[in-house]
């Protein structure tokens, strides 16, 4: 299984000099979920940001086994889907993923054949020519989220997913996840609270604590 991302010894300061993380070294491979859990203010979010290319780091970071050296052409291969989400609201949820797209230069034919199918399958498809000012929060999760995992990239990062999310919802993104990787052979880092999408959807579970990343479950 080839070797997707590594970060070795990476750590985050903040102005003050006070270390958030330090030392953190992480390997992911092609073909794998990851769950990263910890208290609030660990750092499991500070850690997502710096694997996304947003927060200065010191340390190394490699994606396909090359140093992350040109940013723009790094993001173009992940998606990173922040807690909270990023869309206009005067926008309708066509207009909102159209600017995705176009953000990206993600090929027509790909980004809107992959919006039919996780629209139809999370319950979108008839909401996308309302504005997004009109959505519930949930709702508005989900719109981020297709336009995101349509985008195809070889890395998902997700923070604190799916919690404004329907039960039924949350079992169908599941499942989608789990087809994401299998069938398309990708990736995804996922930070949550949440022990039930531990056990569902990772193949490795780390804890962040006292400023270190500890392997706490490999499959």
């Amino acid at each position: 299984m080839s070797k997707l991302l590594s970060l070795k010894k990476v750590s985050f300061y903040y102005d003050k000099g006070k270390p958030i993380l330090e030392d953190i070294n992480l390997d992911l491979y092609a073909h794998e979920i990851i769950c990263i859990l910890g208290a609030n203010g660990a750092g499991k979010s500070t850690l997502l940001k710096v694997i996304a290319g947003i927060a200065e780091f010191q340390g190394e970071l490699h994606f396909k086994n090359n140093p992350v050296d040109n940013l723009n052409e790094y993001k173009r291969n992940i998606a990173y889907i922040p807690s909270n989400h990023l869309l206009y609201d005067i926008l309708t949820g066509k207009e909102n993923l159209e600017l995705i797209r176009n953000l990206w230069e993600i090929p027509k034919k790909l980004f809107w054949g992959n919006v039919s199918f996780y629209s139809d399958k999370l319950g979108m498809t008839q909401h996308l020519d309302t504005r997004v000012e009109h959505y519930s929060e949930g709702m508005k999760d989900k719109l981020f989220f297709i336009g995101s995992i349509s985008k195809q990239p070889d890395l998902l990062l997700l923070d604190e997913p799916f919690m404004s999310w329907d039960i039924q919802s949350q079992r169908m993104v599941i499942d989608l996840i789990k087809k994401y990787k299998e069938e398309h052979a990708k990736s995804i880092i996922i930070i949550t609270h949440s022990e039930h999408l531990k056990e569902t959807l990772a193949d490795k579970a780390y804890l962040i604590q006292d400023t270190k990343l500890i392997n706490t479950f490999s499959s």
